[in-house]
């Protein structure tokens, strides 16, 4: 029997996770082009962001780039922790540290 949370699952969710919050970064939400220019980054660097995120979501899907993708993931979602962090907005930061932590059993996932 298949379990609601098997590593696929989870690979599923989080490759549908990323790739929307991706496309909110290329598109440029208010709220993050506000924090992106409070926090005083370069111009252009959400929508790499987004790219990145966008990327990771996509590898997520398929079990042959999987790992690829949960490799470029943890580092986007350790450097959006770390600056949330940095930031003192910790009630962000709670959920990023999740999804972090949620690569972990996704990283294990196989083929279907």
């Amino acid at each position: 029997m298949l379990s609601l949370f098997s590593p696929t699952h989870t690979s599923w969710f989080l490759s549908t996770l990323f790739a929307s919050t991706g496309v909110w970064h290329i598109v440029g939400v208010p709220a993050l082009r506000d924090a992106y220019t409070r926090w005083q980054y370069p111009r252009g660097f959400r929508e790499v962001t987004g790219s990145l995120l966008l990327l990771a979501g996509i590898f997520l899907a398929f079990p042959l780039t999987r790992l690829w993708g949960v490799g470029i993931a943890a580092l986007v979602m350790f450097l959006s922790a770390t600056t949330l962090l940095n930031h003192r907005q910790y009630t962000y930061a709670a959920p990023v540290i999740a999804v972090l932590f949620a690569l972990i059993p996704a990283s294990f996932a196989g083929p279907v």
